[in-house]
């Protein structure tokens, strides 16, 4: 199951923060494996300061991550808890973010 996570910072600030969190590895310069999933970690070209603050602020976040199962052990349950995981740090840091699954996918 892949999903994407908004974060309302700078990449460069997820990167960094992720990074003294989590076991991640760089593969290049916006892509990373962490916890059996390829993530890519981009600017966000539709970011809008005010917009962000509105109703579906998340689409207009700085960064969006996007999440990419590679693993053949990862769960939908698993990547749940990974997703809530890192929701809940950027929240401990401060930071607004949402996970945003698929909704067909997104089924328990």
């Amino acid at each position: 199951m892949q999903f994407k996570i908004a974060v309302n910072e700078p990449p460069e600030k997820i990167v960094f923060l992720m990074e003294s969190k989590y076991k991640i590895l760089r593969l290049s310069a916006e892509t990373y494996f962490m916890s059996g999933n390829v993530v890519e970690i981009y600017y966000n070209d539709d970011y809008d300061k005010i917009l962000s603050t509105g109703e579906d602020g998340w689409f207009y976040y700085n960064t969006h991550m996007d999440f990419f199962p590679i693993d053949d052990e990862i769960t939908v349950s698993r990547e749940i808890e990974i997703a809530e995981n890192i929701k809940n740090f950027f929240d401990s840091c401060c930071i607004r973010s949402e996970i945003i699954f698929d909704s067909d996918e997104y089924q328990t």
